[in-house]
């Protein structure tokens, strides 16, 4: 792995598990100072210890981002341990079960609708004086294939998936001549803990590994990816493009 994250400070949301915690390992690895955020301290433990066994610097804060009065405290806490932010990705997700939208209780579609949606944009709101102080942040929302697809019974969870889309176009429309840019990326079906609970017939073999899609995510981290600015982008598109690139030696 090239040294481009070298000494970059990346925060990534959902890092105790899943495409998180994996693309967290990767970002320490390649050099980059990672602030892992997760709701589960143990599991998020694990993470840090993963990365320091690698020889890798992580700043893991255990976080619950549906405690929306805590960002301003979380924020404090950084912006004089901090010089900025490169980086900000947002991998945290929660689902119990697919459901169609008339059996759906009235918390768990405000739930859905928070983690997904309302978190995001509102830790980005929040972090965005950091952000401003990178030379050319990167902010990557994390959609899924309802992103682009219609399916069932995935009531708010679809719905606030599909609307990240239009969130980060309007990040960007917002800020038009900022050096940072805003995109939505669909990592497809991966073997996480969500897929398993959504798709438990699934046999986990049959799914790519969440460490799959972390090449996607480099990438748009990446100076590589500098005029991509609002768009609703497919990790699968990413990979296979960046796969047939000639090799410059």
């Amino acid at each position: 792995m090239t040294t481009e994250f070298k000494d970059r400070i990346i925060m990534i949301t959902g890092a105790s598990d899943g495409i998180g915690q994996r693309l967290a390992v990767a970002l320490a690895q390649a050099g980059a100072n990672v602030i892992a955020l997760g709701r589960n301290e143990e599991a998020l433990s694990q993470t840090q210890q993963h990365i320091e066994e690698l020889g890798g610097r992580c700043l893991c804060i255990p976080f619950d981002l549906m405690e929306f009065d805590a960002y301003g405290k979380l924020f404090l806490a950084l912006k004089d341990q901090v010089p900025h932010l490169d980086g900000l990705v947002h991998c945290a997700g929660s689902i119990d079960r697919c459901t169609p939208l008339q059996y759906v209780k009235s918390d768990t579609f405000r739930k859905m609708l928070d983690i997904h949606l309302t978190a995001p944009n509102m830790l980005t709101q929040i972090m965005l004086p950091l952000l401003k102080r990178a030379p050319a942040a990167s902010i990557i929302f994390t959609s899924c294939d309802m992103v682009d697809q219609d399916q069932t019974n995935w009531h708010a969870y679809g719905l606030a998936k599909r609307a990240l889309a239009y969130a980060a176009s309007m990040w960007q429309l917002e800020q038009p001549e900022a050096p940072f840019r805003f995109n939505t990326l669909n990592p497809g079906r991966v073997r996480t803990e969500l897929f398993k609970r959504a798709f438990g017939g699934t046999h986990p073999k049959e799914v790519p590994a969440a460490s799959s899609v972390v090449p996607a995510y480099l990438y748009l981290l990446s100076d590589r990816s500098k005029e991509l600015r609002g768009q609703s982008l497919h990790a699968k598109d990413i990979i296979e493009k960046e796969n047939s690139a000639p090799t410059v030696e």
